[in-house]
């Protein structure tokens, strides 16, 4: 009777609780009193496809950059979509006048307000959460003149040149390769202002021709070639006075811009209007804001972590910002048809805000537009714990479709069966041509010359890992059934088909430890590590998922693998980058701790956690920022202090020259740095929740801090909490058993 009052009690702190996070989330919206300069000083927005930065210069205009996660040029570059620029007079933006410009978490929404009080105006700014449709509305207390222009930078063809070229990836681009974009058109016709950018061309035929390709060019897709992306956009209150511009035709005191955008590969561009006209007539502003925050209130609902530190108020609060805000701009671009891209996201801004040297237009972003497994897949595992699944699917959608040419670089290559994933590939499945090589004289077209990452192989391994913990924290059995274990068993059957030694034992090589060991590496710690943690995860699925005759064959193999790679030293064992290899390193990462993070196979509650520890501590390079893993690998190993000080580091990386908090880096690649901000909520994660065979509570927690948490876990199980003053409460749904860890 005691336990279960007990219960009942834990139960009510818990749910009074839950009702007051949700009151304080408006305590970390972001708020400015004064307009910025530029666009690094913009607020990100977006609804999950659709993004924005807007901005109010001061002295100036209201400007917003708009965006889309296939706003795709012939050059494979991802594109603004345009600049929108709003002019009112007389200007409420001039220097002196009260000012306030927020960010408005629970609405989804920014709020501009500007002007003496009886002249001031007001602007809101928000997303459609289910459409492809963004709204301005603007009030004022007295009449204003408002012009609205559609800018764009593409006037004329471009044609990309050698400084631009890693915009494209066409890293050491040689001097005859010729890709041009096509020029924005502008609809004269019509009452509403309608551009859009028209993909003639596509790259993909220089990189079919360049990698010998033609003869399987059908395996490989091309959602480049006739893709049309652009925006109507309609007004309440303005006229149309040319094919980019809106303006009053006296003093008006309110009106609404209506921002349609469409991305997609159609026949002509009537056809692609047709489809434009059809998303105009399915939202209006009263409807669109409702249903933003409808959802925005339900996004922070459904997770959350709140930290309260006594002896730092303010530290605690950053962090819980930090955290919130990085979210924030996941969810925004997260529900797209492409991945979130790591090096930048939809919310890059001029280039030359981010480094000097980029004075390029807008469209410019360093490392281009591929996927570069290593980096795209670290939002990915922060989505797992913050059961923001629907997210997760543009990742699995990517590269499961693109499976038939994983399975022909495979077969093509290396002449083995299943598949591959390449570490940095295109929207077309292929290499890019400046990682495949572009001087091929004397190379079979097999090679792959960009050493750094030519014998990665583990990128199939860890997307295997997020599709199962995927399934297991959301229980989508039919994913699992139909879609991952099909995939896993191509990605198994790649290493067993092709890295086969003399005793029929798994012995990989050719191989490569990640980008930091490339030279007479066997048996590298990623790969080793990976088959592992699939094939034990295999094993523990229940039988009505997988097939007994598919069991079997993965038991047997999971016999024919090496151990993980590891040597004795005085201390004790450590975990080393592969089993054979030259101690020569080309990059910063620790691969070694690949037994850590991503697979925790090393971890605080088990009999490898000395050694991953030892490991830890004599680690080659301290890796907290960018897509430095340390932060989460501390957390995994329970080293309490560790992680607190990567925290405090990590929180401080936002970019100087950017106004918004969670602009991080650039780092190793480009502002906003999702790899930093997504580590950063992995290190924080792991803090407060590990799952393995049961979940563990507060496994890595400082004693002197507080926290309110709500997090998911395997088994479909959510838990929600607060630890107080050295007391846990908590309440759990599903059937994952729970362990209080700071009580070890």
């Amino acid at each position: 009777m005691k336990s279960r009052i007990s219960m009942i009690v834990a139960g009510l702190l818990v749910a009074g609780m839950a009702m007051a996070q949700q009151a304080e989330i408006d305590r970390y919206n972001v708020e400015w009193d004064t307009p910025s300069e530029n666009s690094a000083g913009s607020m990100p927005l977006g609804n999950g496809e659709l993004g924005a930065n807007l901005w109010v210069e001061k002295n100036g205009d209201l400007l917003f950059y708009l965006s889309r996660t296939d706003a795709i040029s012939e050059a494979n570059r991802l594109m603004k979509m345009g600049r929108v620029r709003v002019s009112l007079s007389p200007n409420p933006f001039r220097e002196g006048l009260p000012f306030s410009q927020q960010l408005a978490l629970k609405d989804g929404a920014i709020y501009v307000t500007a002007g003496k009080d009886g002249e001031a105006v007001k602007f809101s700014f928000y997303m459609d959460p289910d459409q492809e449709t963004a709204y301005l509305q603007m009030k004022g207390e007295v009449p204003y003149q408002v012009k609205v222009t559609a800018e764009s930078w593409r006037k004329e063809p471009h044609v990309i040149t050698k400084g631009e070229a890693p915009s494209a990836w066409l890293n050491e681009m040689p001097s005859w390769v010729h890709i041009e974009e096509s020029a924005d058109v502008f609809q004269p016709e019509g009452k509403d202002i309608v551009w859009y950018h028209q993909n003639e061309s596509s790259v993909y035929d220089l990189i079919i021709k360049h990698q010998k390709k033609e003869a399987v060019a059908a395996n490989f897709p091309d959602p480049v070639r006739n893709r049309i992306w652009g925006v109507d956009m309609s007004s309440k209150g303005l006229e149309k006075v040319n094919d980019s511009t809106f303006q009053s035709p006296k003093g008006i005191r309110q009106c609404e811009l209506k921002l349609v955008t469409h991305s997609a590969q159609s026949t002509s561009v009537a056809e692609w209007k047709k489809e434009v006209n059809r998303q105009a007539r399915k939202t209006s502003a009263e409807k669109a804001l409702q249903a933003s925050r409808n959802w925005w209130t339900d996004f922070w609902k459904q997770s959350y972590i709140y930290v309260d530190i006594p002896e730092d108020p303010d530290f605690a609060y950053r962090l819980t910002q930090s955290y919130i805000l990085q979210r924030y701009m996941l969810a925004g671009s997260g529900r797209g048809n492409f991945p979130v891209k790591f090096n930048g996201s939809i919310f890059t801004t001029d280039p030359k805000f981010t480094r000097a040297s980029a004075d390029y237009s807008p469209d410019y972003r360093n490392w281009g537009n591929d996927f570069w497994w290593q980096n795209t897949r670290l939002p990915y595992y922060a989505m797992l714990a913050n059961g923001d699944f629907d997210q997760m699917q543009a990742l699995f959608d990517f590269y499961l479709s693109r499976m038939s040419a994983f399975r022909t670089l495979a077969a093509k290559y290396y002449q083995a069966k299943g598949a591959f994933i390449p570490e940095t590939v295109t929207v077309f499945g292929t290499y890019a041509n400046g990682d495949y090589g572009w001087e091929r004289e004397g190379h079979s077209p097999n090679e792959v010359l960009n050493i750094y990452i030519r014998h990665i192989w583990v990128q199939g391994l860890e997307l295997s890992k997020l599709m199962l913990d995927y399934a297991s924290y959301s229980g989508d059995e039919a994913f699992l059934r139909e879609k991952a274990l099909p995939a896993i068993k191509e990605f198994i059957l790649y290493f067993d088909s092709r890295f086969r030694n003399g005793q029929g034992k798994i012995h990989i090589t050719p191989t490569q430890s990640v980008e930091t060991y490339w030279y007479g590496v066997e048996n590298d710690m990623p790969s080793v590590a990976g088959l592992h943690y699939v094939l034990g995860a295999l094993e523990k699925l229940p039988s009505h998922l997988l097939p007994e005759p598919d069991r079997q064959y993965y038991l047997q193999l999971k016999k024919d693998l090496p151990g993980l790679p590891q040597k004795r030293i005085a201390q004790g064992d450590i975990f080393l980058p592969a089993e054979v290899f030259l101690e020569l390193r080309t990059n910063v990462e620790n691969p070694e701790l690949y037994a850590v993070f991503p697979f925790g196979l090393a971890n605080f509650s088990n009999e490898l956690c000395q050694t991953g520890i030892r490991t830890f501590r004599y680690r080659n390079f301290d890796s907290w920022y960018g897509w430095g893993q340390d932060g989460q690998e501390a957390a995994i190993l329970g080293l309490v202090d560790e992680a607190a000080e990567m925290l405090r580091k990590k929180v401080g990386n936002t970019n100087p020259n950017h106004r918004f908090l969670a602009m991080w880096g650039p780092n190793y690649d480009w502002v906003p740095d999702q790899d930093h901000g997504s580590n950063l909520m992995l290190t924080l994660q792991n803090m407060v929740l590990q799952s393995y065979d049961k979940a563990y509570l507060l496994p890595c927690w400082p004693e002197n801090w507080n926290v309110s948490f709500k997090l998911y876990t395997s088994r479909e199980t959510q838990i929600e909490g607060q630890y107080k003053e050295g007391r846990l409460t908590f309440t759990r749904q599903g059937d994952m058993e729970v362990v209080e860890a700071n009580k070890r």
